[in-house]
């Protein structure tokens, strides 16, 4: 085991050496075609919005800091508020990229007998084209048509039932992938009221899109490793049962993650309290940046279309420093289909049976504090979210669980970024076996607990080529201890689930 170990952190050493002596880059696909713009004007090495970024993407794709930007090739006007870009509005992303991963189940954490997986494989990442412009004055759009997508580092097992009733998982690993057709839409109209108030002060938007978040949980942005609080549901987290036979598909698609695109509507804008706009390019200058937005709350075929979501997000801006505030409320997360096919009536059901709404509630504030105004390129992303769910198994009991992560981000130059990133969940007990309703007793008892410890490595290697290394170790602990539950044939034990593994990737965009 300690060879094992040694191997897996000089693999990890050797690849991060190798990426450090790539020559470094810049630029980005369509709108560095459209503007003439590096890639450092709005995104910094792992794909984070700068400060005149942001102001960029909450103009509608027309302005920065405050000001518009001139295409280089004319745009072609349609009417007065109406033009159509003089470039091809288009980007292709792609990436390939070696992919490791192991995992270590053990039922009875300390005591049990070990079940070991593993799985190495070469892998096309991603293949999208994107379509994005402003047209004119007004109007905006980004649409993204993913083709492929490999899904390694995303949804990994996790949670009661993985960890403690799985216990003859394959052993190979398989890593999922994915030919979606469709993934965002995306259509804005800036300045509603024209001039009659502050510039990109009160906008809409409309289509399919991922939450106002704080740090995006988009596939090709950001970190390989998806963020745990984001992705996490209820059911992840507690069920004993395979979630995909809970919910009789893909939990992908039949539940609620925050971390998916979903189909929504918002007013947003950016706010500088009386200063001309252009002023946000100052660091002293304080702004806000707001959306308020309503959802259908669902991913794909869990549409709970009757019960729509309520989002806002406030964040303060100043001197390179940022904090805000996030929140969510839907009045139920599941469909009556789901509550059907979960039922315990069904041979793989965990549920009462009861339409008893699910009702979630998330809130927390992030916070992003960095150096880079002293002249030290160090900053640190943090987010906290306290989840709540009403009735995740129809039995009437409530889950509560919080979670976020602390990330600390290093770049030696504008073309590089390391990072260390720890992730964590903690939930409340939850034992429903003790409740009978609608002639059934429940079967779930559990006490999750997750933790992430993420370092990765990125660069600019050419002008449209990116370089990506990560490590990744993962630990899940279901504390739970109690009874004989007789559904499924023993008493519950704390159980552990572990996994660490490494993607080297490289993406290219065009």
């Amino acid at each position: 085991m300690r060879a094992l170990t040694r191997s897996r952190l000089t693999l990890v050493v050797l690849i991060g050496l190798g990426l450090h002596v790539m020559p470094e880059a810049r630029a980005v696909p369509s709108y560095s075609r459209q503007y003439g713009q590096k890639c450092s004007a709005c995104h910094n090495p792992w794909g984070g919005l700068t400060p005149p970024g942001l102001t960029f993407k909450l103009s509608g794709y027309r302005a920065m800091n405050g000001k518009d930007l001139r295409p280089l090739s004319p745009e072609i006007e349609v009417s007065k508020d109406l033009s159509l870009p003089g470039s091809l509005p288009l980007s292709f992303i792609t990436g390939v990229g070696l992919e490791h991963r192991s995992e270590t189940r053990t039922a009875s954490a300390g005591t049990g007998p070990q079940v070991r997986s593993r799985g190495t494989s070469l892998a096309l990442e991603d293949a999208s084209i994107f379509l994005t412009s402003s047209m004119g004055k007004h109007f905006a759009y980004f649409i993204e048509f993913p083709m492929y997508e490999t899904k390694a580092w995303e949804f990994t097992p996790t949670g009661n039932y993985e960890a403690r009733y799985n216990t003859s998982p394959p052993r190979q690993i398989k890593f999922a992938s994915e030919i979606p057709s469709f993934e965002v839409a995306k259509f804005f109209w800036n300045d509603v009221f024209g001039g009659s108030t502050p510039r990109d002060s009160v906008n809409l938007l409309a289509g399919i899109t991922h939450p106002p978040l704080a740090y995006s949980p988009g596939k090709v942005r950001l970190s390989v490793n998806q963020y745990l609080v984001y992705e996490r549901t209820g059911l992840d987290l507690i069920s004993p049962r395979k979630v995909d036979d809970v919910v009789g598909g893909d939990p992908d698609d039949f539940i609620f993650r925050l971390s998916e695109p979903q189909v929504l509507a918002e007013a947003f804008g950016m706010l500088t309290f009386g200063k001309p706009v252009a002023d946000v390019a100052r660091k002293d200058t304080l702004w806000a940046e707001y959306h308020l937005g309503l959802s259908n709350g669902a991913n794909g075929k869990s549409a709970n279309h009757a019960t729509p979501s309520l989002y806002g997000r406030f964040v303060l801006r100043y001197y390179g420093q940022s904090f805000g505030l996030f929140g969510w409320k839907s009045s139920d997360s599941y469909s009556d289909a789901i509550r059907a096919t979960g039922a315990l009536a069904n041979p793989n059901g965990i549920m009462s049976g009861l339409n008893a709404a699910n009702e979630v509630n998330r809130f927390g504030p992030d916070m992003t504090l960095s150096l880079a105004p002293w002249g030290i390129p160090v900053n640190m992303e943090n987010q906290f979210m306290a989840n709540r769910e009403s009735n995740p198994t129809g039995f009437g009991k409530e889950l509560a669980w919080k979670g976020g992560f602390h990330q600390i981000n290093y770049r030696p130059t504008n073309a590089q970024a390391l990072y260390l990133r720890y992730d964590y969940i903690r939930g409340e007990a939850y034992d429903d076996t003790t409740v009978t309703l609608n002639g059934r007793t429940g079967i779930t008892r559990s006490t999750p607990k997750e933790e992430d410890w993420i370092f990765g490595y990125q660069r600019m290697i050419q002008e449209h080529i990116k370089g990506v290394f990560e490590y990744r170790r993962h630990q899940f602990d279901d504390l739970a201890s109690g009874p004989l539950i007789p559904a499924l044939g023993a008493a519950t034990r704390p159980a552990r689930l572990t996994d660490d593994g490494f993607t080297l990737r490289f993406m290219f965009g065009f």
